[in-house]
């Protein structure tokens, strides 16, 4: 095994992490058929810009590992742990992943840390992150084959479908709260649990690459004959042919009427007369009632991976 030097990212010269993010987008494409170009330029930018918080392992100057977090207010968020395959790689994982979780607990105003890894190149993260006190909650990567699967039938309902305005985004937020209110998703995701929380985190999904390139032209919101939002979808694209779904919402009092498969309907219709060939989403494995709809609607798990979190 290496001998391997843990240092800060913004310590290492960006043309020594340039490798190992090239690495890490070829992953992301090979494993889940996603772009990760777009996330890996704002990284190499903020690296360049030595405004980057986290740690790399070094095998001299080669970079072959790396973690880095974001803080917002009181919550830290991990963004990634990525190695490349090496004997030891599993062990550099650990230590960049515990020198993050300590730098993030030494911080006095963080009381909660949250990170949602998809791990590559055979990973585990979980027994680390238990080791630091974390909660873990297993989560599944979702895709469905729109070349070989049928839509959900389109059914005539009184409500209406409407393309996504800006406009919606306060009622979406209010249908998200309620959608997930005392579910297992706002366990993992503090923005569930305010309204506040709910806007920030949909206007995330719209303006930062993190989940695609958001595509209001594919988002769709279900209004009722007093204009009264019951339920959304989100889309977005991740690849020349792959689109995600990073939220659907249906308030308890719409669910059960078919609101999510008419959603369903005009979303993946969209994508299938553009002739795009995958569909992608995530689900959290406690969540068995929206699991199974998945399932239905012909998603199939691609990958498993793991939200944690910790609170002071």
């Amino acid at each position: 095994m290496p001998t391997l030097k843990f240092t800060p990212i913004s310590c290492v010269e960006p043309g020594n992490l340039a490798a190992l993010l090239d690495e890490e987008e070829r992953c992301w494409m090979t494993d889940l058929n996603w772009d990760y170009a777009p996330i890996r330029r704002i990284l190499a930018s903020f690296s360049e810009q030595r405004l980057l918080p986290g740690y790399v392992a070094l095998n001299e100057q080669c970079a072959v590992g790396y973690t880095y977090f974001l803080t917002h207010h009181s919550k830290g968020i991990i963004g990634t742990v990525f190695t490349s395959r090496f004997e030891g790689a599993q062990e550099a994982a650990d230590e960049i992943l515990a020198l993050a979780i300590e730098c993030l607990k030494d911080t006095a105003a963080i009381r909660r840390i949250e990170a949602q890894i998809i791990p590559f190149n055979d990973l585990s993260l979980t027994a680390a992150f238990t080791r630091h006190g974390f909660q873990c909650h297993p989560r599944y990567y979702l895709e469905l084959d729109l070349d070989s699967r049928q839509l959900p039938a389109k059914r005539p309902r009184p409500e209406k479908i409407v393309a996504w305005n800006p406009s919606f985004l306060p009622l979406a937020a209010e249908a998200t709260l309620n959608s997930y209110r005392d579910q297992p998703d706002a366990q993992l995701c503090a923005d569930y649990r305010t309204l506040e929380g709910c806007k920030s985190y949909l206007g995330s999904l719209m303006e930062n690459p993190g989940c695609g390139s958001f595509l209001p032209e594919a988002s769709f919101v279900v209004l009722d004959e007093l204009g009264t939002c019951c339920g959304f979808l989100i889309s977005s694209q991740i690849a020349q042919a792959a689109a995600m779904i990073p939220q659907v919402a249906i308030p308890p009092s719409h669910q059960g009427r078919g609101l999510g498969n008419a959603l369903m309907h005009g979303c993946l219709s969209y994508f299938k007369a553009r002739n795009y060939h995958t569909v992608s989403l995530t689900v959290t494995k406690q969540n068995r009632r929206a699991f199974e709809w998945y399932t239905r609607l012909g998603f199939r798990v691609r990958k498993e991976f793991g939200a944690f979190v910790w609170e002071r």
